[in-house]
Order: structure tokens, then sequence, then C-alpha cells
């Protein structure tokens, strides 16, 4: 699953269309890193120099309303600006606009814009264009795979005064502030997006720290340029005007072991290295690595309308059959944590105590239940031909097998026809991965509401009373410790109902030129690609 990376990140997750703008997030892609991570430099960072960075594939339009690519999505956090930030402390905080407020029950959102912010191209900023962007995401002529969806629940737009712009929602939406910190909702300029419509793929224009140079053509290598316009910066970034380094290029380079041998012989500059490749830039005098939180996590869920999973005691033992130890060591060669509840590490109010409430792997007790229940099966595990995903089924199965009862993978080599599938229902126990950086992940997985096939909610329930509500409180809070109580509770009744199990959180390693200074990340782990610059001596 993928939902929005920030801007001033420096990679996402693969995403497609509406409803898979939320699957499989790291899934297609290996640069799910949100960032970069370490200390900074003692050095005076200097204007000018470049440097690269390697996507996995290549992006299809530049346009964040009309792309749901994981690559287009971490280009655009570099061109366009968005009205919130994120801080190091995970506070929303002012990007695009000084502040914010919300009235009437939590369903109006007041906006206050920065002045004399500029385009890359000149144009100024106003209310006009923030109306104008959420309008045209949300026109179903656009046919935006991802932006539209971002702003789910707003009802209208208005324009108060030239610094001041209103969203009106159907009901209080906390999740609405995360979404509007990510480049699926950067700002528009109106003027010439309708002026350009033949333009806007290819050399669409924001206020962001850079600007379009060249797609390659085939968007294969994208080059940016420093926006000279560039004036201002959220909180948590020290530099607030034009970014340090003049030039960056994104490469698609599809191997990750030809991605590793073009950064050990200076081809890229950034990149993230899976566990099969660690060994060959570990402690590589050029390169400093650094190893990430991910906010990507794999899992596995049951159909629970349908025996024998439809019992609680049948779904303890197949969680009683979950190696993560082995999943980890096999699927991800030792880069990924854990995980026992339904929240990875890097999301906020992720629970630490989540494994007093999951049994622990027990084949013989599994075993037990299984006789017990005459579950010998077979049954169907729906998952997504991904090597990580593969290996996990394989370890789950061959566990499920030694205890008596057998699973029959079903692997699709699409999203779409994963979706299809499991909407209908057409399962037995399914194993997938989501990447999102707001808990409210909970929400599109679980909540009722998006069972039945009309949403994420593979589980085919319609109703879960309790969940539903704590999940509801979680999207319409918008006290912080009301909040973590909120999801505190949420966390503990998941694993109690044992529908979806949490398995393991892949680690990133994001391997740096050594003379790129000056990073450091927020909260959520997005780098603040304006601090970054390229030491000389």
């Amino acid at each position: 699953m993928h939902l929005p990376a920030r801007r001033n990140r420096l990679g996402r997750a693969a995403s497609i269309g509406a409803l898979t703008s939320i699957m499989l997030g790291s899934a297609f892609a290996t640069n799910a890193h949100a960032g970069l991570a370490g200390s900074r430099s003692a050095a005076v960072p200097a204007h000018g120099g470049s440097y690269s960075i390697r996507v996995t594939d290549s992006a299809d339009c530049l346009d964040p309303q009309k792309t749901g690519s994981a690559t287009a999505d971490e280009i655009d956090g570099y061109v366009f600006d968005s009205l919130l930030s994120i801080d190091k402390e995970g506070h929303y905080v002012g990007d695009l606009a000084t502040k914010y407020k919300a009235s009437n029950g939590g369903t109006r959102l007041t906006f206050t814009l920065r002045k004399n912010v500029k385009f890359s191209n000149g144009d100024p900023l106003t209310a006009q264009d923030v109306k104008y962007t959420f309008d045209r995401a949300l026109d179903p002529a656009t046919k935006s795979p991802v932006s539209a969806s971002q702003l789910d629940g707003v009802t209208s737009t208005k324009v108060v005064d030239k610094y001041t712009v209103q969203l009106n929602l159907s009901a209080p939406n906390r999740p609405i502030l995360t979404n509007l910190t990510g480049p699926y909702t950067g700002i528009l300029d109106k003027k010439w997006f309708q002026s350009h419509a033949s333009q806007t793929c290819t050399q669409p224009v924001g206020s962001g720290p850079y600007k379009v140079q060249s797609t390659g053509g085939d968007f294969s290598n994208v080059a940016l340029a420093a926006n000279k316009r560039h004036n201002f910066g959220p909180s948590w970034v020290k530099n607030k005007g034009v970014p340090y380094v003049t030039k960056i290029t994104f490469k698609t380079i599809a191997s990750d072991a030809t991605a590793v041998s073009e950064m050990l012989s200076s081809g890229v500059d950034i990149a993230t290295v899976p566990g099969t490749q660690l060994s060959r830039v570990k402690g590589h005098k050029t390169l400093a690595l650094h190893r990430l939180k991910s906010q990507s996590l794999d899992f596995i869920e049951f159909n629970v309308t349908k025996p024998p999973f439809n019992s609680l005691a049948m779904r303890k033992a197949f969680a009683q059959l979950i190696n993560r130890s082995a999943i980890v060591s096999a699927a991800y060669s030792g880069q990924a944590l854990p995980v026992y509840g339904p929240l990875p590490q890097g999301i906020p109010y992720f629970d630490r105590a989540a494994k007093k409430y999951m049994p622990t792997y027990n084949p013989s007790a599994a075993a037990s239940t299984i006789s017990a229940n005459h579950a010998s099966g077979p049954y169907t595990y729906l998952t997504v031909g991904l090597p990580t995903l593969s290996t996990e089924a394989e370890i789950v199965q061959q566990a499920a097998g030694s205890a008596g009862m057998q699973l029959k993978i079903d692997s699709k080599a699409g999203v779409g026809d994963f979706v299809k599938q499991a909407g209908a229902g057409d399962f037995n126990v399914l194993g997938l991965t989501a990447t999102y950086p707001d808990p409210d992940i909970l929400y599109l997985l679980l909540h009722s509401s998006q069972g039945g096939g009309k949403g994420l909610n593979f589980t085919q329930e319609t109703s879960n009373p309790a969940l539903d509500s704590l999940l509801q409180k979680g999207r319409t809070t918008l006290s912080r410790k009301k909040i973590a109580t909120v999801y505190d509770q949420a966390q503990v009744l998941i694993n109690k109902q044992l529908k979806f199990i949490g398995v393991v959180a892949p680690i990133v390693n994001l391997a740096v030129r050594s003379n790129i200074k000056g990073y450091h990340v927020n909260s959520l782990g997005a780098s603040a690609i304006q601090d970054l610059y390229i030491k000389t001596k």
C-alpha cells in the first residue's frame, strides 16, 4: 500500500490507481526510505554541485493529479510545496500555510497562506491557486488516481481573501492534515496549468525548491534545477531560501545489483540497498550507510466469513504458525523487524507492548487446534508475486503443512487481479504489505465501512462496532493525548480479535555519497532537501 509521500522525501513506494494507491507500497520499489538520516556537518554550506538518486522505475507523468507512480510522487516532492509539513516532534506545522485552524466542529479548515511566494516561473501564489488545485483534483474529469482520494470528504473550497482559503468537510477528518503535507496535494499554478494543458505531465510548474529541467523523453532520467525564487521553508528546515544543490537527477535503474554497482563507481549518489546487497557497501569509504525506520508493514489477514477462520481459535492457531524470525532471515536477509501489532515501528502511536497480546510461535499448539477442528484444508493463501511476500507465504505454508493444514498459495502478478479477488472474498487467508505514514491506515484496512468489497478491508467484515468506534475517533480527534489513547485501545483490540496480524516491518538501508552533507529528518523520516549541500573540500 502506499499513501502520501510528504514533501522533502527522497522516495516512496509504488502505487497504482485509486484503491491501489494505498496498496503494495514498498513492494514494487525499494526506495520507500522516507528520506535521509544522519548528523550535520560542521562545514559551511555552499551553493552549487549536483547529485543523482536511483529510482527503480520511471515516472509516467509529473502532474501530481494525473499519476499514481511512486517515482513521480518522489520527484514531485521537490517541485511542489504543500500547505503543511510535519516537524521533528510529529506536529503539523506550516509550509505554504503559515497557520491553520479547525472550526464548525472540525468540519471547516481555514489556512492562512504565506505572502510573497512565487511559483518557479514567477507567478504569485494566492488562495485562488489553492482553490483551483483542490477543485481540479476533486473534479471527476481530472480522473485523479490518488489526489482525489487524498481530499476525500472535502465538500467545497472557498477563497476568503487573497491569502486565506477554507476547506469544508462533510465530517471531521484528522488524516486529511497528513494528506495535505504531500505532493499529491501540492499546490499548482492555476494560470500556468490552465494555459499549458498539454505540458502538465512533462513540465509542471510548482513553487517547490526545484523545477523540472528535463524528463529524458521517457522519464528515465529526470533532471531538476534549483528554483531561484524559492524563499521559505517549514520550521524544522534551516535553509529558508534557495536550495544549496544546483541540480538533481533521478536515474531509473531496475536492478538492485546494478544500482549498487553504480553507487560504487560514483554513477549514483543516493540509493536504497536491500539486504542481499548490503555487504557490498558496508564500510565503503565514499559512502555513508543509514538505517531508517520503515512505515511499511507485511501482514496476514483472514476472510472471517468463511470456515475455518471465522473461528477465533483457528485464527489463534494460524498466528502460532508465523515464524517471524525465519521470515526476517529468509525474506529480508535480516533487514526487517518482527512486528506483533497492526502498526510498524515507523508510524506514530505504534504500540511497543503489542507482543503481549499476540500468540507466540507455537506449531505444536497450533497442530492440536487444527486437529481438533478438523481444519486440514486445503485453504487458499492469496498474495502478490513479489519475492518477499512469496517467501513469507512459503514459510507459513511449510509450517501449516507440518501442523496438518494444507495451504494453496495463489500468487497474483498484478495489483488489480489481487484487489479483484480479495475484494470478492475469494480466499481464506492473504498476505500483503502496506505503507502509510499515519495510523489512520487502520481505518482504511479494518473499519467495517471498508469491508464487503467496498474498500480495503478484505476480512469481508461489515460490522465491528467496538473497533469501528475507536477507528472513527482516531480520525476525528485532534488532541494528541486522546489520539494516543484511542490508538492504544484499537491496537490491543485488533490483536485480541486476530483478524489482521502484523508480521514484519522492512528496514530501509540508505547509501549516500559521503560528500553530501547537511541531511536531517523530521519525525517521519522526511528529509530537509533544502539543507543538503555538496562538500567540495
